[in-house]
C-alpha cells in the first residue's frame, strides 16, 4: 500500500465527486437532513453516557470533557447506557489482552464524541496500538476543537500531534473526517494515515451502520473483510423490530429522522451472523444484552449497580436489552485468539457449519390476532394499574401510570368498563379520593365491593394499607338511561399482624367452608427486598390470621401471577433474586385451624416440559386449563404469548401473538385481563417506559379470540 499512489487516487476521487452534481436538489436536501439527524444521535448519546458516569455506573473521567451541560437521565436510561459501555469495554479489552505485546489497530467507525481512546490510553492499555476514529467531517472538526482546547486530552493525544483538515492526528491517535458511505475515500484516508492491512485490527460500529442503507453498510463490512488479514468487526445495534417494543423503537428513530435502515433485513441474531458470513467473515459470535448481563457481569458488580439508584422498571430494562445485540465477526488469527474470549459462553457460527433455519425460530402453535375494542368516548391507557370484575360484565380499573390530558403521570382516575354496552365511564369519589397507586392489587369480594391492598406511589414509598371501595350506581338499572357511577373509599383498620408495605405482589380471593379469605403473596418491599411470605386475611372480621407454612414454598419473587383453582392458589412465574425470571408453578392449599390460624401447604408442580420463564403476566383458569397471558421473558428474544397449561396432565402449548404494525404497537405486560363469556380474553391497559424512546400505552382495551386455544 504505497501512500503516494493512494493519495493520488484520493485526490482524483474527490475531484470527480465535486463535479458530479447530477442528483436533484431535493434528494441532496433530504440526504443532508438525514446526515444532520444522524449526527444529532451523537449529541444525545454522549449526554446519556455522561449521566451514567456522573452517578458512578461506569468510570470514565473523560466523557464530561465533551459535554457542555451535563443532564441527569432516568434510571432506566442510565442502566441502558451502562450495559452498552460495559459491552464495548469488554470487547475492546478482550482484543487488547489477546494481542498484548503485539502491534494492533483500533478503528472506531462513527466514533462521535466517544472517549474510549482517552480512557484506555490513561490506563496504559494502548502502548502498541494506533487508534483511528472516523466520523462525519462536521463531527470530527468539533471534536478536534475540543481536544485542542483541553490540556489533558491534548497531552493524551501526544505532544507531536498536528491538526489536519477536520481532525487531529499523532503517531498513536488519528481523528479523521470521512463519510463511511464512500468506502474508497475512507480507505484512502486511513491508508494515508498509516493503517496497515496485516496488523491485527478491531473495527467498531457502535450504533452506526444501522443508520446507513443496506447497500452502504454491507459495503463497509465487505471492505473490512477484504482489507485486513487478521481482524474483528464489532457491531452494537438494534435487533428484533416486530414486537411491541421493537415497533416503539422503530417509530422513535423514524421520528428523529434517523430510521433504522438495516433492521428489517437483519432482524435477528441469526440473520446478523449470516450477514457477516456472507460478506467474507469466517466466524461470527452474537448475543443480546440480557445474555451479556447475565453471563459476563460479575455478581458483585450487579449488586454495586443495584445500589446506585432505586429501580423499578424491570420489564423495560429486559426489553431494551433483548432488542440490542453485540455481533463479533472474526477472520485470520483473531478466530483462534478471540472466539472463546470476546464473547465467552456464546457458540460461534462458522462459515462451513451455519444453519440459519435453526436460528431464532419462534416456537408457536398458532398466531393469535388482536382486535380493538372501543368503549364509548373513553379509553383505558395506563399500565401498572389494577382492575376488578363486577357483576353484569363490568370491570373497574384504577391507578397506574397513564394519560391525563396531554401528560403522562400517575393516575387517580377510576374508570368502569361495561363490556355489554361498550361504554367506559368515569367513577367519581364520594368523599375521600383514591390516591395515585402503582402495582397494587384489587379483588372483588362482593357484588359492589372491591378490596385494594399495597402498591406504591414511588419506589421509596410502598403502601401497606387495606382500602375498601364501594361502587355505587346513581340511576336504577331498569331505566333507559345509562347509569353513572360513584365510589366510596375507606381505609380498613385490620386486626392481627399486617403484612409489610409492598408492591408487585398478588392477592387472591378464596372461599373455604363458606368463609372468604384474601391470600396475599410475595412482592417487593421498600428496602429493595424481594418477598416470599404469604398472608391470609379473614374478610368477615378483617383479621390477618397467623399463618403456618409447610411443604415446598416458591422462592421469593415479585411480578408473578396467581389464580384460584379448586380451593387452591396457583402461583406462576415471577422475577426472583438477581433478576432471574421463573417458570415454576406452585400450588398453595389453605386450611383453617381450629383456634383461628391457617395452614398453607405449598406444592411445586412438575410441568412437562418445563415452562418458559415469564413475569409481569396475568393468568386465568379456563375450563381445565390455566391461561398465562403475555409478560416478559428475558431469556427469549420473542415476548411470551398465550400459554395453555393443562391442569390435569400439566402439559402445555404456546400460542404466539401476531407481529405488531408500526402504527399500532401492543405490549402485553403490566396489564390486567379478563375472561369474557364468549371464549374471548379482554386485555385492559399495558405498556411501559420504553428506554429513551418514550412511554407507550396500549391504545384502549383489546380482545383475543381464544376458542381455538386447545392442547
Amino acid at each position: 500500500m504505497g501512500h503516494p499512489l493512494r493519495l493520488c487516487v484520493l485526490v482524483s476521487v474527490m475531484a470527480a465527486s465535486s463535479k458530479s452534481g447530477t442528483s436533484s436538489k431535493k434528494a441532496k436536501n433530504s440526504k443532508s437532513r438525514n446526515d444532520t439527524a444522524v449526527q444529532g444521535t451523537n449529541d444525545n448519546s454522549i449526554v446519556s453516557k455522561c449521566s451514567m458516569c456522573m452517578l458512578g455506573y461506569f468510570k470514565d473521567d473523560f466523557l464530561g470533557r465533551f459535554v457542555a451541560k451535563p443532564v441527569r437521565r432516568a434510571p432506566l436510561i442510565n442502566r441502558g447506557y451502562y450495559i452498552r459501555a460495559k459491552a464495548m469495554e469488554h470487547v475492546l479489552k478482550s482484543f487488547l489482552a489477546a494481542h498484548q505485546g503485539t502491534k494492533t489497530q483500533l478503528v472506531s467507525l462513527g466514533a462521535g464524541f466517544d472517549s474510549a481512546y482517552f480512557r484506555l490510553k490513561s490506563e496504559g492499555l494502548l502502548e502498541n496500538t494506533v487508534f483511528y476514529e472516523v466520523d462525519f467531517p462536521e463531527v470530527t472538526q468539533r471534536k478536534s476543537d475540543m481536544i485542542q482546547a483541553d490540556e489533558l486530552l491534548l497531552k493524551l493525544v501526544g505532544e507531536d500531534s498536528r491538526v489536519v483538515e477536520n481532525g487531529i492526528v499523532s503517531p498513536c491517535y488519528k481523528l479523521i473526517g470521512a463519510d463511511l458511505r464512500k468506502v474508497n475515500i475512507l480507505q484512502c484516508l486511513l491508508e494515508h494515515h498509516g493503517l496497515h492491512p496485516d496488523c491485527p485490527t478491531l473495527l467498531l460500529s457502535e450504533c452506526v451502520i444501522t443508520y446507513m442503507g443496506v447497500k452502504s453498510s454491507n459495503a463497509v463490512i465487505r471492505w473490512a473483510s477484504e482489507s485486513f488479514s487478521h481482524a474483528v468487526f464489532v457491531t452494537y445495534e438494534q435487533v428484533y423490530p416486530n414486537d411491541g417494543f421493537g415497533a416503539v423503537m422503530q417509530n422513535h428513530f423514524k421520528k428523529l429522522g434517523t430510521p433504522l435502515m438495516n433492521i428489517q433485513r437483519y432482524r435477528t441474531l441469526g440473520s446478523q451472523q449470516q450477514r457477516y458470513l456472507d460478506l467474507g467473515w469466517t466466524t461470527v459470535c452474537a448475543t443480546d444484552m440480557n445474555h451479556f448481563y447475565t453471563t459476563l457481569i460479575p455478581q458483585e458488580e450487579k449488586c454495586r449497580v443495584d445500589g446506585i439508584e432505586v429501580f423499578d422498571e424491570f420489564e423495560e430494562w429486559h426489553l431494551k436489552c433483548s432488542h440490542y445485540a453485540v455481533v463479533c465477526a472474526l477472520k485470520g488469527s483473531t478466530v483462534s485468539s478471540l472466539s472463546g474470549t470476546i464473547l465467552p459462553g456464546i457458540n460461534p457460527r462458522r462459515l462451513e457449519a451455519f444453519n440459519l433455519a435453526s436460528q431464532d425460530s419462534q416456537q408457536q402453535d398458532l398466531c393469535l390476532s388482536w382486535r380493538n375494542e372501543t368503549f364509548g368516548n373513553g379509553s383505558v391507557k395506563r399500565f401498572g394499574h389494577a382492575s376488578a370484575s363486577l357483576p353484569g360484565g363490568k370491570i373497574i380499573t384504577f391507578g397506574g401510570f397513564g394519560e391525563r390530558g396531554n401528560q403522562h403521570t400517575r393516575l387517580c382516575l377510576v374508570q368502569l368498563l361495561d363490556v355489554a354496552s361498550g361504554s367506559c365511564l368515569p367513577v367519581e369519589p364520594v368523599g375521600k379520593e383514591l390516591g395515585p397507586l402503582l402495582f397494587h392489587t384489587a379483588t372483588s369480594v362482593s357484588d359492589d365491593t372491591v378490596v385494594v391492598f399495597g402498591g406504591r406511589t414511588s419506589p421509596y414509598k410502598p403502601k401497606g394499607e387495606l382500602l375498601k371501595l364501594k361502587i355505587i350506581p346513581t340511576l336504577e338499572r331498569d331505566t333507559d338511561q345509562e347509569a353513572s357511577w360513584l365510589y366510596e373509599c375507606e381505609t380498613v383498620q385490620c386486626t392481627g399482624d399486617s403484612p409489610c408495605p409492598r408492591w408487585r405482589h398478588t392477592s387472591s380471593l378464596m372461599s373455604i367452608e363458606e368463609k372468604k379469605y384474601l391470600i396475599v403473596y410475595g412482592g417487593r418491599a421498600g428496602s429493595d427486598a424481594i418477598l416470599g411470605d404469604v398472608h391470609v386475611l379473614y374478610l368477615d372480621k378483617m383479621e390477618w390470621l397467623q399463618v403456618h407454612v409447610s411443604g415446598s414454598p416458591p422462592s421469593p419473587r415479585h411480578s408473578h401471577s396467581c389464580a384460584t383453582w379448586n380451593d387452591q392458589v396457583i402461583v406462576t412465574g415471577g422475577l426472583c433474586e438477581d433478576l432471574q425470571p421463573s417458570g415454576d408453578v406452585h400450588l398453595a392449599t389453605c386450611t383453617p385451624e381450629p383456634h383461628g390460624g391457617v395452614t398453607v401447604v405449598w406444592t411445586e408442580v412438575e410441568v412437562t416440559p418445563p415452562l418458559s420463564p415469564r413475569y409481569s403476566h396475568t393468568s386465568h383458569v379456563y375450563r381445565n386449563s390455566l391461561l398465562l397471558v403475555g409478560g416478559v421473558n428475558p431469556e427469549n428474544n420473542y415476548p411470551p404469548g398465550l400459554t395453555v397449561l393443562d391442569l390435569l396432565s400439566w402439559t402445555w402449548k404456546e400460542y404466539a401473538f401476531s407481529e405488531c404494525p408500526l402504527e399500532r404497537p401492543i405490549m402485553v405486560h403490566n396489564h390486567t385481563s379478563y375472561l369474557l363469556s364468549k371464549d374471548e380474553l379482554l386485555i385492559v391497559g399495558g405498556g411501559g417506559n420504553c428506554f429513551s424512546f418514550g412511554t407507550h400505552l396500549n391504545n384502549g382495551p383489546l380482545t383475543l379470540d381464544i376458542s381455538l386455544c386447545r392442547l
